[in-house]
């Protein structure tokens, strides 16, 4: 895949988890015919935005799933050490391989029925403001997708453990702003994976 270089953000999927609370590889689950994190990442790469997605537990199957798609797959072979560490091997490849990127879009494979539109939104708004943390709001409480600007990178590329940017988000709480998407589930259980695979039968009969 050819790398893209200009000013511009990229995009990290992180799809690296054990998926313990699932019971199974959580990526893998069918989401309307299509594997949990191809249709993720399929989301992701509709912006036009360099994407790279993190994988460690069962990163062959997974990476498999994602095989015809144009993005590339960074390994992380410390993805037991939590999140954070995940985080961190994405922001480090951002950081090496697109210098000039303007920030990076953090976003999860268990998030199914995020749509394009959330993300280019987001986008749009940092080509506004590219000194602004954007976060995904839920139930009061700021997460991803998150989209970090530049000078946050060289933190997150260190971070480690099960963190995820918690304490980032909140000691930057001045510059985020925040963004509320309808519909958002976080698929960490089989009955989390029932309700995204209703809410997604009920929105098509809409």
């Amino acid at each position: 895949m050819a790398e893209r270089r200009d000013s511009a953000p990229v995009i990290v999927l992180l799809a690296a988890g054990e998926s313990r609370r699932f019971g199974g590889i959580k990526q893998l689950a069918d989401i309307d015919g299509e594997t949990m994190v191809h249709r993720a990442a399929r989301t992701a790469l509709a912006t036009g935005v360099a994407l790279i997605v993190v994988t460690g537990a069962n990163a062959g199957q997974v990476g498999a799933a994602l095989s015809d798609l144009p993005l590339h797959i960074v390994h992380h072979a410390g993805w037991a050490d939590g999140m954070g560490s995940s985080l961190a091997a994405g922001i480090r490849y951002v950081v090496d391989r697109y210098p000039q990127a303007t920030g990076a879009l953090l976003c999860l494979a268990d998030q199914p029925l995020l749509r394009t539109a959330c993300y280019t939104r987001m986008l749009a708004r940092h080509r506004q403001k590219p000194d602004r943390i954007l976060a995904t709001e839920q139930h009061g409480v700021a997460g991803p997708p998150t989209l970090f600007p530049q000078d946050c990178l060289t933190e997150l590329m260190h971070w480690s453990g099960d963190r995820g940017a918690q304490a980032l988000l909140r000691r930057e709480n001045d510059r985020v702003e925040s963004f509320t998407w309808q519909g958002i589930i976080d698929v960490d259980s089989p009955d989390d994976l029932k309700l995204a695979r209703s809410q997604l039968a009920a929105n098509r009969l809409d």
